[in-house]
């Protein structure tokens, strides 16, 4: 009866193995297998505080459970006995490449771990595949990438402006000291008026004077043969001057 009793809690302990695997497997995006041969459990444990914040986890069970809890979500492997040796699962539920970035490093420092193979988006994967996919960017890597290519635009515009404005105010300042200020008169802004066009203007025809003509005068013009008014009075004959005549006559008289 202990016997039977024994059997079955073992049988029960089993179960609870598979069913605990299975919901793992479920709900992982990729699993890898790995060889932990020759590795101490102090090593083990320092492989899965590592990966725990990662959002992946290290499993350490019996092949015959890991496949049974595989067959159970429908995932066969190719072989038949796939998994040889010591297997320990690696389940990774968020970012892919963070945590086999982790187990590699793992594998280089201790020298003992190796991949068997993987399961990816329900593809089977090489050991060798697995650890190319661990080479490449991680989530946040490729995240920290995008933002600084989508940034640097920006920031290269961002720097032309203020350097461009720095360069404004040093000239400002240069021709500040070298000039004296002098005070600037607002701008008179005149409102610009719409002209409407003027009326035309009759064309009036200036009025022509007729101005009669008159004879014109020949003036002798004055040359050196004119007399004088000395040379004229001269000519006029004596009876012309009452005094001289009166003259004559007392002297005839006496």
């Amino acid at each position: 009866m202990d016997t039977n009793t024994k059997i079955t809690a073992n049988r029960q302990k089993k179960i609870g193995i598979v069913a605990d695997l299975n919901g793992k497997i479920a709900k992982s995006k990729a699993i890898v297998f790995t060889n932990y041969e020759k590795v101490t459990h102090k090593q083990l444990e320092t492989l899965k505080r590592a990966i725990k914040p990662m959002d992946a986890e290290y499993v350490v069970a019996k092949n015959s459970l890991i496949l049974r809890a595989l067959d159970e979500n429908k995932i066969k492997l190719e072989g038949e006995n796939p998994l040889q040796g010591p297997t320990g699962t690696l389940l990774i539920y968020g970012d892919i490449v963070a945590p086999l970035k982790q187990l590699a490093k793992t594998m280089k420092e201790l020298g003992l771990l190796n991949v068997k193979m993987g399961i990816m988006e329900s593809k089977l994967l090489t050991g060798e595949q697995v650890l190319k996919i661990s080479t490449l960017p991680s989530r946040e890597t490729l995240l920290t990438q995008i933002a600084v290519s989508l940034k640097s635009p920006i920031s290269g515009l961002h720097r032309a402006l203020i350097w461009n404005l720095q360069k404004l105010v040093m000239t400002l300042g240069a021709v500040a000291k070298n000039k004296p200020v002098a005070s600037i008169a607002a701008p008179v802004v005149t409102p610009v008026v719409e002209a409407t066009p003027a009326a035309p203007v009759p064309v009036v025809e200036p009025a022509v004077e007729v101005v009669a003509e008159t004879p014109a005068v020949e003036v002798e013009p004055e040359t050196i043969l004119a007399e004088t008014v000395k040379e004229k009075t001269a000519e006029k004959p004596e009876s012309d001057n009452p005094t001289i005549e009166a003259e004559k006559s007392e002297g005839g008289e006496n």
